[in-house]
C-alpha cells in the first residue's frame, strides 16, 4: 500500500507503535480510509479510541496516528485506488485492510442506512472472510480492491452536503451584482428566464 502527500518517514516509529497495539498497520489504514471516505464527520477522539487501547488520548502515538490519517486523506484526494494492499502482498494484509475498512464504514450511520453503499461493501466483506458468498473469486475481488476504494470514495464525495456560507438574497433585496436594481428585476430574472 502506498500513501501520498504528507510524508510518513516514521517507518520505525509506526512499526514500534503497531507492535504494541491490538490492530495492525493494514487494519488501521483500512479503518482510516473508510473513516475519511464516509459521509459523516467522525471526531478524531472517536476514531483514535478505536485504535488506541485504554483511551490513550495524548502523546506521540496520537500525533503519529493523526499524521497517518492526514496521509490517508491526501492519498484519497489524489489517487484513492493505491491505498489498499497490492495483489502481490500477503493475503493477511488484504484481510486486515478490509476488516479495518468495514469497521470504519460501520462508524458512519449514514453509510449503514444507504442501500447502495452497503451493497458496495460486499467485496470487503468477502475479503475479510465474513462468510459471504459471491460469484466472483477472492482473487478477482483482490485485483479490483483499489477500484472499489476509489468508487466508494467518489460515491460519498458526490453525496456530501456542501454548506453555503453565502447569505440568501431576497427577491426585493438590492441585487448583489451592484446594479442598483432589485434582485427580482436583475440577476434573479435573468437566471429564471
Amino acid at each position: 500500500m502506498k500513501l501520498g502527500g504528507e510524508r510518513m518517514d516514521d517507518g520505525a516509529a509506526l512499526e514500534a507503535l503497531f507492535a504494541t497495539l491490538p490492530v495492525s498497520c493494514d487494519w488501521t489504514i483500512g479503518f482510516l480510509t473508510a473513516v475519511r471516505t464516509g459521509p459523516d464527520a467522525i471526531a478524531t477522539s472517536a476514531w483514535i479510541a478505536e485504535i488506541l487501547p485504554d483511551g490513550a488520548g495524548a502523546g506521540p502515538e496520537v500525533d503519529l496516528l493523526t499524521r497517518l490519517s492526514g496521509a490517508v486523506a491526501e492519498t484519497l484526494r489524489t489517487e484513492p485506488s493505491i491505498i489498499c494492499p497490492e495483489p502481490d502482498k500477503t493475503e493477511q494484509e488484504a484481510i486486515d485492510f478490509c476488516r479495518g475498512y468495514l469497521h470504519g464504514a460501520r462508524m458512519h450511520g449514514t453509510w449503514s442506512a444507504d442501500e447502495t453503499a452497503t451493497r458496495d461493501l460486499l467485496p470487503f466483506r468477502v475479503l475479510a472472510n465474513e462468510g459471504v458468498e459471491t460469484d466472483a473469486s477472492n482473487a478477482t475481488h483482490r485485483e479490483k480492491l483499489g477500484g472499489h476504494v476509489k468508487d466508494l470514495h467518489a460515491y460519498w464525495k458526490a453525496r456530501r452536503q456542501v454548506v453555503s456560507t453565502t447569505p440568501k438574497v431576497g427577491r426585493n433585496d438590492p441585487c448583489p451584482c451592484g446594479s442598483g436594481k432589485k434582485h427580482k428585476k436583475c440577476c434573479h430574472a435573468a437566471s429564471a428566464g
